[in-house]
């Protein structure tokens, strides 16, 4: 593979926001696992060898494999393709969409985050060479030290459970997701991806045993803006907006009012409000204990484009049509 080449891998999403670039080193691929097949994807091998990377470390932290998820593939995919378009390598593209609401739009349920790799030569990538250079990345992220291991904390975190690769590749030009998710629901009502403001609205749903839904937050931020190539090669990092207000479940807010969020005997769970009175995206995030831990972890996510006309504008409803069949664990 001749002419200048670089890699650039960029931070996730996280409690704490982390940011991180990796130089690239070629080596071979690992072995291919754990993706189905899928007929017109000339790149399968390739996925699956990732995440048969990914889970080989996880193994040998003994953490539980991440289950393929083709909704996160999808998800991943159009964003390396919208990349490669812009010229661009990182989390954003000029559409300002942030990725958690991506996923949420194409149907996604489960905590996101992200990572991104991104590659480029002079040359053209040959396709004997991709799998080498995917390996490589994975194998920087997993070699990242504290402070900045942003990526290698996401691939190898205990409760994350499932992945998607997301990839595109264009002439000298290579782009990579991992889509990751903890997804934890065995049932899940979630309100519509547009409202109004002032909409009446319900989520509802059941965790998968041993998890107990203990809390919701819910998340506010202004509806996204398009980004200047300018502020893009500034952002190296991204996080869930600001919280709005907090439910622990069963709890009222005041000694005469009924608590908004409420879970039963049985684990179901219920959360009503309403939209606010302003345009922007609502995210109600769900905390829950697994089994006697003390430990809160956010398990699953949903969120509302607050419009005034309730429809979602073409530059978000351009990800609703990505969800479809998926594997879980």
């Amino acid at each position: 593979m001749g002419g200048y080449h670089s890699l650039l891998a960029l931070g996730t999403f996280g409690a704490v926001l982390v940011q991180a670039c990796a130089p690239v080193r070629l080596s071979p691929p690992q072995s291919a696992r754990t993706v189905a097949d899928s007929p017109g994807d000339p790149w399968r091998p390739e996925r699956a060898a990732v995440v048969a990377q990914i889970n080989g470390a996880r193994a040998e932290l003994s953490l539980p494999p991440l289950a393929y998820d083709s909704t996160l593939e999808r998800v991943g995919d159009l964003h390396c393709r919208i990349l490669i378009d812009e010229g661009g390598d990182g989390h954003f593209s000029r559409g300002g969409v942030p990725p958690y609401l991506r996923y949420l739009l194409a149907g996604g349920s489960g905590f996101h985050g992200e990572n991104v790799g991104s590659y480029s030569t002079t040359g053209t990538v040959a396709d004997s060479a991709l799998a080498r250079i995917l390996s490589t990345s994975v194998e920087d992220m997993l070699a990242e030290v504290p402070p900045n291991d942003g990526h290698r904390r996401s691939l190898l975190d205990p409760w994350v459970t499932n992945v998607g690769v997301g990839l595109a590749v264009r002439g000298g030009e290579v782009r990579m997701t991992h889509e990751l998710a903890t997804e934890v629901t065995q049932s899940w009502a979630p309100p519509p991806s547009a409202a109004a403001p002032g909409t009446l609205m319900s989520l509802s749903g059941r965790l998968a045993k041993p998890w107990q839904p203990e809390a919701v937050e819910v998340l506010w931020e202004e509806l996204p803006r398009p980004l200047s190539d300018a502020r893009l090669r500034t952002i190296r990092a991204y996080g869930y907006p600001e919280r709005r207000s907090m439910f622990q479940a069963n709890r009222s807010s005041s000694p005469n009012s009924t608590p908004a969020f409420t879970v039963d005997g049985f684990g179901s769970f219920r959360y009503r409000w309403a939209t606010g009175p302003h345009e922007g995206v609502e995210i109600v995030l769900l905390w829950a204990r697994h089994g006697e831990g003390r430990q809160l972890v956010p398990v699953a996510v949903s969120g509302t484009v607050v419009v005034a006309k309730a429809e979602l504008p073409p530059e978000l409803a351009l990800w609703q049509g990505l969800g479809g069949s998926t594997t879980h664990p």
